[in-house]
């Protein structure tokens, strides 16, 4: 009798085990499942090289207003610490902006702009911009790829119906026609832009 008590005993510890190990599976599985997703590149993100050498910055760069490969609104999301690095010759200060309005985009060499939500590069520092600002972004083409000189490429707007938002829209509309701003030079004084504004006019009249 003893022994049957036995064998009884042994039977419902064998089956409890197989039970415990059952049900433990699926959160193995999905813990493995979820490292896995954590390591998958993300295909929503535009990184973008920071061109801190060039002399010029903004919407209206090069003596005639050089081609916007991306413009765009957008909103910042996150901003890291700056980063002094003696290697570098720029302070790097890497930060996010959420994508919501493309204006213009077109492909380059190396590249391509496929309806990515996040814009990243490193060339916050010193932008004065705070998570949540409101932004009107311009991109340039350098050696086959996308590129931001920085400095007023960023401009922080109040929102979408921004006056300097219709008046850039109009500029890309038109071609980049610098004569269609003739009518916005005093709007983009107060972001210091006045005399590249004027520049990109001249040189359109001096080509007609």
């Amino acid at each position: 009798m003893k022994r049957i008590y036995q064998i009884i005993a042994l039977c419902f510890s064998t089956l409890s085990c197989a039970n415990l190990n059952k049900s433990n599976a699926p959160t193995q599985v999905a813990a493995y499942t979820k490292t896995n997703q954590q390591v998958v590149p993300n295909n929503d993100t535009l990184k973008v090289g920071y061109t801190y050498w060039w002399p010029q910055s903004g919407p209206f760069i090069g003596y005639c207003g050089s081609s916007y490969t991306l413009a765009f609104l957008g909103t910042v999301d996150h901003i890291d610490q700056p980063i002094k690095n003696e290697d570098l010759l720029y302070v790097s200060q890497k930060g996010i902006i959420n994508i919501e309005e493309v204006l213009t985009a077109r492909d380059v060499k190396k590249s391509s702009f496929r309806s990515q939500k996040f814009f990243v590069s490193t060339c916050f520092y010193e932008q004065g911009l705070k998570k949540g600002d409101k932004v009107l972004v311009f991109c340039y083409e350098y050696e086959g790829d996308y590129s931001i000189p920085g400095g007023e490429s960023i401009l922080k707007i109040k929102n979408s119906n921004d006056q300097v938002v219709r008046s850039i829209k109009r500029y890309i509309k038109s071609g980049q026609n610098g004569l269609e701003l003739k009518k916005d030079i005093a709007l983009w004084e107060k972001y210091g832009l006045r005399e590249d504004v004027k520049r990109v006019i001249a040189c359109k009249e001096r080509v007609d």
